[in-house]
């Protein structure tokens, strides 16, 4: 036992002394791969999906991102595909591994019968487990319209989206 308690206090000092950047730079590209929940405000219809994003950091707090996520939403008495594809900023806190980010989005979703456009804040946090790996948690709240006009009038039959997933930065840095 003492010997596995020594080995596990060496791996430890030896992981501690490895630098980590853990925190995304200006220039850095992103990558992210995840599952989605969604959900009504009652939290009694849903879907799930995938979702998959890629995004530029304009310096290390700001980030560009295009996302899409394709769905099986149970939302509607019938069931169906669905799916949006959207444009995100976000602004990232840069605490060391824990990168928490708020944001917002704006795209088109789309299903089996009609489009209309989608928009709304979004939240996360990204914990980095590696330079370039981070796990990621994020929600959203979206709503949508079928005409700019008409946008604050739905914000009340907006849906909740939940994605977990995993995530890497590449390039970028020298």
């Amino acid at each position: 036992m003492k010997k596995l308690i020594k080995h596990t206090l060496l791996a430890l000092a030896a992981a501690s002394a490895i630098p980590l950047m853990a925190q995304p730079q200006g220039g850095d590209w992103e990558f992210t791969l995840g599952g989605t929940g969604d959900s009504d405000q009652d939290f009694d219809r849903g879907g799930f999906g995938v979702n998959g994003s890629v995004g530029y950091f304009f310096n290390p707090n700001f980030e560009l991102a295009l996302r899409q996520n394709v769905n099986y939403s149970a939302r509607t008495s019938d069931d169906e595909w669905a799916g949006s594809t959207r444009a995100a900023l976000d602004y990232h806190f840069l605490l060391g591994r824990f990168v928490p980010f708020i944001g917002g989005n704006f795209g088109i979703d789309y299903n089996e019968d009609d489009n209309s456009w989608g928009i709304g804040p979004e939240a996360g946090l990204k914990f980095f487990v590696h330079e370039r790996t981070f796990l990621l948690a994020m929600g959203e709240y979206r709503w949508s319209f079928d005409r700019f006009r008409d946008a604050d009038n739905n914000f009340d039959d907006g849906h909740f989206v939940f994605t977990l997933g995993v995530g890497f930065t590449f390039g970028g840095r020298k």
